[in-house]
């Protein structure tokens, strides 16, 4: 068996290291240590979190150190609800930095002499360091969504990459996926996480799902037909959640021109005209081609009832996205097995928004699905459970104990996932209230 590569190790974990200072080098102190908003804590607890886990896992765990570290308590996730976190004694970001340097020089230190022993899970095939790589990069995603929030100053990132020329697309065009088995999950070879396997067989009837997400053009429609005021289209959870919060557009959205005007007569009179949205670059225009994006679950549901249809199912969107008729296999990436970040997908951050249906036409899927990965999390009509077989690994914090009907599953990936994070098997799930996360929409129908 081919051992790992230190090098390349090293280089993976320098190089998300070095998009996370990249992505923190423009806030202030106080941008860095406030906390802007209850759902989210303080940039610098994040901070301060990743190298807290680094430590555990890289430092202690491979170096059999069954004590605590002073971090533990701080940035324990379990010990410090996100609501608790802008009142806690944080260090200042400086002082942050430098533990986190410090943490990796050990973490490299020990790199240079651990042995990959196959016997130990976490050193085969160099488990541990993947799982250190993608949850800093998943957090880089976190402090995008409380950069979103922020109030205090606009945000100024040092780079930024331009989208592709815009593709020829037309929203609302639906994808016939056939009945029949196909293998769902992670493999049990390379990294993935705990509750994306075992791979196992799922059969499921034929459907048809969006070849794109749900643009902004579509969902002003809905906005203008009084989706948000339509009883029959809101489940009994969810409308009671849109009344109590008085949604009546998807979060961020704004009127191009200050005023008390209703959202309906708003959409009916000018559509994605009448609106802009606010991003964590400043205020742009509604791009009618781009898809909605900062939509809860009860929106998204909402939104396939008025369109005739329904959530898919995350085995369908799986089998939308990975199966393989001709080759009777699945596929890492909706595209194949290279990896691709910038060209089949748009990944990675630099855009800092989704891209136009259309973009993208080299990333589809063996079926015809395009723009899986990438732009926005895709809401499904899944709660979070185990898969049959499931074990939980290397820590029962990480899936098992959010398994239950209290979170639904999305998938795909955003603008601001890393290309490390994202994969056809990869589960996402939080609250169906949840908005502040970059989520929109794709939409299943039942073939009759």
């Amino acid at each position: 068996m081919n051992q790992p590569d230190r090098q390349k190790i090293a280089a993976a974990l320098g190089s998300v290291r070095d998009r996370t200072l990249e992505l923190i080098s423009c806030l202030s102190e106080d941008a860095l240590s406030r906390q802007h908003d209850p759902l989210m804590s303080p940039i610098i607890w994040d901070l301060g979190h990743i190298g807290a886990f680094e430590e555990l896992w890289l430092v202690r765990r491979l170096g059999s150190v069954s004590s605590e570290s002073e971090l533990d308590a701080v940035y324990d996730a379990f010990r410090t609800p996100r609501s608790e976190r802008g009142g806690l004694d944080l260090a200042a970001a400086e002082r942050v930095v430098e533990q986190l340097r410090d943490v990796r020089q050990e973490a490299l230190r020990r790199l240079a002499d651990v042995e990959f022993d196959v016997a130990n899970p976490l050193l085969r095939d160099g488990f541990a360091y993947e799982m250190v790589r993608e949850h800093e990069a998943q957090h880089q995603e976190t402090v995008l969504q409380t950069i979103m929030l922020m109030t205090s100053e606009t945000y100024m990132p040092t780079s930024r990459r331009g989208l592709p020329s815009r593709g020829r697309a037309s929203a609302g065009e639906m994808i016939r996926v056939p009945a029949g088995p196909f293998h769902m999950g992670a493999a049990s070879i390379g990294f993935a996480y705990d509750n994306e396997r075992p791979r196992h067989v799922r059969n499921v009837d034929e459907f048809e799902i969006g070849r794109y997400p749900v643009t902004n053009a579509e969902y002003v429609e809905f906005v203008a037909s009084g989706g948000y005021q339509d009883r029959r289209l809101w489940s009994e959870t969810g409308w009671s959640w849109k009344e109590e919060a008085a949604v009546s557009t998807p979060m961020y959205w704004e009127a191009q021109e200050p005023s008390d005007v209703d959202p309906v007569r708003l959409s009916r009179e000018r559509g994605t005209d009448g609106w802009q949205r606010r991003t964590a670059l400043g205020v742009e225009a509604l791009d009618p081609a781009v898809p909605v994006i900062h939509v809860s679950c009860h929106e998204a549901e909402a939104y396939a009832r008025f369109a005739s249809a329904r959530l898919p199912t995350e085995s369908e969107w799986e089998k939308a996205a990975a199966w393989d008729a001709d080759s009777e296999s699945p596929r890492t990436y909706p595209w194949g097995e290279e990896p691709d970040g910038t060209r089949r997908a748009n990944l990675d951050q630099l855009v800092f928004g989704p891209a136009p249906i259309g973009s993208f036409p080299e990333g589809r899927s063996s079926v015809g699905c395009e723009q899986l990965l990438g732009d926005v999390w895709e809401w499904t009509a899944s709660e979070f459970t185990e898969y049959s077989g499931f074990e939980s690994f290397p820590y029962r914090e990480y899936s098992e104990v959010f398994f239950g009907p209290d979170y639904r599953v999305l998938r795909g990936s955003s603008w601001a996932t890393r290309p490390e994070a994202s994969r056809n098997s990869f589960r996402n799930w939080d609250y169906p209230i949840r908005r502040q996360i970059f989520a929109g929409i794709r939409i299943a129908r039942d073939v009759r």
